[in-house]
């Protein structure tokens, strides 16, 4: 198989390295983070016309998840 070089900074090597799996190859891993989820910026403004009680209501029943979260985390712990 044919193989390029390609010159990343430092910091950039660090960011890939960390995100490898094990055993997974750097080719590996830029072909998976390539082949993505999509491109978010196609979803923006999605919810530009949603009233702030929209947010609102989002956000609490985020926070109730979060609680029922820690309590079940809190239950398991003490087993």
């Amino acid at each position: 198989m044919a193989s390029k070089t390609i010159v990343v900074t430092t910091d950039v090597y660090e960011m890939l390295r960390r995100q490898k799996l094990p055993g997974e190859s750097f080719s590996d891993l830029l072909r998976r983070l390539a082949a993505g989820k999509g491109k978010l910026s196609a979803h923006y403004g999605a919810l530009a016309d949603e009233p702030k009680e929209f947010f609102e209501r989002m956000r609490k029943a985020i926070a109730a998840m979060d609680r029922a979260s820690e309590e079940e985390m809190r239950k398991l712990v003490k087993r």
